[in-house]
């Protein structure tokens, strides 16, 4: 969830062009992951468990490349943008590590 708090509080700040579009696109993304994450929580197998954490993963990747090109045309906010990119992969290699080994079924 802090990642999505952070995507939209720095989605306020984007500049250059198309930057209303892309703020509003990180913004969806990042709600994205954190909202399939808790929707694997709350599946009952495996199977289903995997199944959102795949969809949480590919809105992370979506999260990360709307950071990237924000960052790209918006240089003022380049390292508060570059930062939370950190934090998303951190979230990449956590999301692919459960997806891996997820707990038994319930």
């Amino acid at each position: 969830m802090g990642i999505s708090v952070q995507a939209a509080r720095l989605s306020r700040t984007l500049s250059g062009p198309g930057a209303a579009g892309r703020a509003d696109q990180l913004v969806r993304a990042a709600l994205s992951v954190s909202s399939n994450i808790a929707e694997a929580c709350g599946r009952g197998t495996v199977t289903e468990f995997r199944r959102f954490l795949m969809y949480a993963r590919g809105s992370a990747q979506e999260t990360l490349t709307q950071l990237r090109v924000a960052a790209a045309l918006d240089l003022t906010n380049a390292a508060a943008l570059h930062a939370l990119e950190n934090r998303v992969a951190l979230v990449l290699k956590m999301l692919g590590r459960l997806i891996a080994h997820p707990p038994p079924d319930r």
